[in-house]
């Protein structure tokens, strides 16, 4: 029986008795290959890469592992146990997958198995079974015209002229960082999608066509289907997706077709990093300033730093072994401070074709700033009429529902919540709850006076919806926020009022954009205010018709005047420069070690010779909060250069591999099963938000 092109491929043990297999497991302390003894009757079907199930501990105890690599002989003196099983003849883990997900551990201090947890879905035997007895048919089918190529010719203008030359950069190892234009773009096929999107889509193809895979890389599940729908239209239907809201068995099925040994498009989000692609040969990142795309597991890589490892191990691979290296495109609508610091550096190169940008202007350049009454000034609601003449208008919030603060009624102090102490809000009309644990404030009561009464401060984007329907009578008011999502609106007029990164595509683009609470919103505390608003207010604008006007209604300041001006570049700069001063990221590393005291200090302490290296705390973590942080942890944040990355991470490792399996005997009587001790050492390398209040 065929067991398809990857078993083929995968190298075998070729009389070789020992394999190196990783442990399916979340103990950190097992994070290393274990060796195993290839049985006779499994040494003709072993192969690098299978899923494989393992006795450990005892002979009627086990364990599923990956094989990773075979060898001669073990350095292990006793008598090695044999593999069980193989639990599937695919081998699902390639070598290149690998390496990339043990150097991206060891970059964040992890365990590989955590990263290939990410990477491999979970078997679903049937769908295997499918896979395979299709990709047997394909065998004896006479191979046609490359993607994208039918339909060309040499009299016809090619409308990727400009992505295939990109394209031609990337498969040779290329940097690339890009602005994407603002406004939107009509298919052939009379769907509407973000500019950025098409312009993406035919790089992705351009890739394709010179035989080469390509992994296309978004956060939010509304930027991958815009992208789905630019590559169908452009004669890319066949992508493979690998995205979270899809089945286990969706997922399984676009996995083993990102095995297969043809070049192919991967579309997903950050997950998708890790897809086994053939012959890769770009990698393209949107918006990597979107939190999102940091996963929310350990070890907590963010997407572009997993991209940029594999983009040098492939760089690497090329010098080594006369391979094919991949290239790396970073597009936004904003840039990170991140990219701007690989930039500033020289790592990555930015394309100089300039945007096009939308027509943006400032409500306090034309009217005298004063107090207004409403939720306007009168110069964005004319601006809001105006355009509602003729389509639709954005209105974007900072925050959803009702009011987001509740004050005491009596003394105006602001209110807590009873249970994890977090500031109460009003999601809707008349009812508090926590904005960070969702607790609804029954029987509430002050704490400064007693006083009983909660009173609302500010406007969420239901109460926005409210005012507007009486201030603008007659017009068609939509509400679009994490409740009440909308992927699309329609040509005709109407008033959308939506959350920042909840703004829906408009057909044609809006006639007006405006853009609210930009004092609150500079305001939240966090390092990355400034950084993160550019970006809402820059994807905001790009959803602008060409003739259309991006508003912003108030505020003053840098931040608000870079925008405006287009100058958001020279911001970054200055950012950056500040952040060196400081010594804040990204200028410099950080690592947040938290635990128990003694835990905490004992790993601080591995860090003492490091020149260079410092730390803020250890300090008190408030118990419970957004963290749900046990009482009594503390955290220290580790603050190091790129270039002592590997030392650090290597020694905080140490530590809490040190932490677990010293504390496992002493632990094992009084934890409850299958949980943490409270005061666990938990390690976090560049967390975005380490600084924040």
């Amino acid at each position: 029986m065929s067991w398809g092109g990857a078993y083929e491929r995968a190298e075998g043990a070729a009389g070789r008795p020992v394999a190196r297999i990783l442990l399916d497991s979340a103990l950190p302390q097992l994070d290393h290959l274990f060796d195993y003894a290839i049985p006779p009757e499994l040494a003709e079907e072993v192969r690098i890469g299978q899923r494989v199930r393992v006795p450990f501990r005892s002979q009627q105890r086990k364990s599923f592992g990956y094989i990773v690599e075979f060898a001669e002989r073990s350095d292990f003196g006793g008598e090695l146990s044999p593999i069980a099983d193989l639990v599937t003849r695919v081998p699902l883990l390639t070598p290149e997958v690998w390496r990339l997900a043990r150097a991206v551990a060891d970059r964040a201090g992890g365990s590989a198995g955590d990263i290939l947890r990410l990477a491999i879905p979970a078997r679903q035997v049937r769908v295997e079974k499918q896979h395979l007895a299709a990709e047997a048919a394909r065998r004896d089918e006479t191979p046609g015209a490359a993607p994208g190529e039918a339909g060309r010719d040499g009299a016809t203008p090619d409308p990727f002229a400009a992505e295939r030359e990109m394209a031609a950069e990337l498969v040779t190892g290329a940097r690339l960082a890009f602005t994407a234009s603002h406004g939107p773009e009509r298919l052939h096929t009379g769907e509407w999608v973000g500019g950025w999107a098409a312009r993406l889509a035919r790089l992705a193809i351009a890739v394709h066509d010179l035989g080469r895979s390509a992994i296309l890389i978004a956060p939010d599940y509304r930027d991958l289907d815009q992208l789905r729908d630019a590559l169908a239209a452009l004669g890319h239907p066949g992508i493979v997706r690998v995205d979270s809201r899809q089945s286990n068995a969706e997922r399984y099925a676009g996995f083993l077709r990102a095995l297969d040994a043809e070049p192919c498009i991967v579309l997903g989000n950050r997950s998708a990093v890790y897809a086994p692609a053939h012959r890769l040969g770009a990698i393209i990142v949107w918006d990597d300033g979107d939190p999102v795309l940091a996963e929310p597991l350990t070890p907590y890589v963010h997407a572009r730093d997993a991209a940029l490892m594999r983009a040098a191990q492939s760089a690497e691979r090329a010098e080594q072994e006369s391979a094919e290296p991949a290239g790396l495109f970073f597009a936004g609508h904003a840039r990170s401070a991140e990219v701007q610091r690989l930039i500033d550096l020289g790592y990555v190169r930015a394309h100089q074709n300039p945007p096009r940008r939308a027509r943006v202007r400032h409500a306090d350049a034309s009217i005298t700033p004063d107090a207004f009454a409403g939720r306007v000034p009168e110069f964005a609601a004319r601006t809001i009429r105006g355009g509602l003449r003729s389509g639709p208008v954005l209105v974007q919030v900072a925050t959803p529902g009702y009011a987001p603060v509740a004050v005491c009624a009596d003394c105006g102090d602001p209110a807590r919540c009873r249970a994890c102490g977090g500031p109460l809000g009003f999601r809707t009309v008349g009812r508090a709850s926590c904005r960070w644990c969702g607790e609804y404030a029954a029987g509430w009561r002050c704490s400064s006076c007693d006083g009983a009464r909660l009173e609302e401060r500010g406007m969420g984007s239901a109460r926005t919806v409210e005012q507007f329907e009486r201030q603008f009578e007659g017009a068609r008011v939509i509400l679009s926020d994490g409740e009440h999502p909308r992927e699309r609106v329609d040509a005709r007029p109407a008033l959308i009022v939506a959350t920042r990164g909840a703004e829906p595509l408009a057909a044609g683009g809006y006639r007006a954009v405006v853009l609210l609470d930009a004092e609150r919103l500079l305001g939240i505390e966090t390092l990355r205010a400034g950084e993160d608003c550019l970006r809402w207010w820059e994807n905001a604008a790009a959803l602008t018709a060409p003739d259309g006007v991006c508003l912003m209604a108030s505020g003053g300041g840098p931040v608000v005047q870079a925008f405006v001006t287009g100058r958001t570049e020279e911001w970054l700069r200055g950012e950056l420069r500040d952040r060196r001063a400081l010594r804040y990221p990204p200028a410099v590393r950080v690592a947040s070690v938290s635990g128990g005291p003694e835990e905490v200090d004992r790993a601080l302490r591995q860090l003492q010779d490091l020149p260079g290296v410092d730390h803020l705390g250890p300090t008190p973590v408030p118990a419970g909060g957004p963290s749900r942080a046990p009482d009594g942890t503390v955290r220290a944040i580790v603050r190091f250069d790129y270039a002592q990355g590997d030392e650090v991470a290597s020694r905080l490792r140490g530590a809490l591999v040190a932490d677990a399996a010293g504390s496992h005997a002493r632990t094992r009587a009084r934890s409850a099963p299958g949980r943490a001790r409270p005061e666990a050492l938990r390690l976090r390398f560049d967390d975005r938000g380490v600084f924040d209040g």
